[in-house]
């Protein structure tokens, strides 16, 4: 099987994958759950950044995301009353200014998203790209954060 159908039929499983679980954040009863739907499409946006030769940033990602929610579930657990969602309750306040905010947001990223001249060049397999990016970001300070 040609490895560009591969990669591209992952990146739609693991996009599809971030948005149901992301939508599910929003759905659960209890804010455990919540974290960890969170978790979980922050892996899939993780799992993205690999396959687009982002190692770096995907690893950091899922790595980091992990840590954080996993404190967050621990904090949750120990300091709030409903942790398990024994009792349901409503996770999104001020709700129709929430939906009109996601509807516009989402609108808006659609018309980016189908009108926009994406770049399609390929980077120059000699370039260290992350490399590169971290010195874009970062500048004289690259040594000091990788130290």
């Amino acid at each position: 099987m040609n490895r560009s159908l591969i990669v591209d039929v992952l990146f739609w499983c693991f996009a599809s994958a971030s948005v149901v679980t992301g939508y599910l954040v929003f759905r659960t009863d209890s804010m455990v759950r919540a974290a960890f739907w969170l978790l979980a499409s922050f892996v899939g946006v993780g799992a993205i950044l690999v396959l687009l030769a982002a190692e770096f940033l995907g690893v950091v990602l899922i790595l980091m995301m992990a840590g954080e929610m996993l404190i967050m579930a621990v904090v949750m657990v120990m300091y709030m009353m409903n942790p398990a969602g024994l009792n349901p309750m409503f996770m999104v306040h001020q709700h129709r200014f929430a939906v009109a905010a996601g509807v516009v947001s989402f609108a808006g990223l659609s018309v980016v998203a189908l009108t926009v001249d994406f770049p399609d060049e390929p980077v120059d397999p000699s370039i260290d790209a992350t490399a590169e990016l971290g010195f874009e970001l970062l500048g004289d300070s690259m040594l000091v954060f990788q130290t």
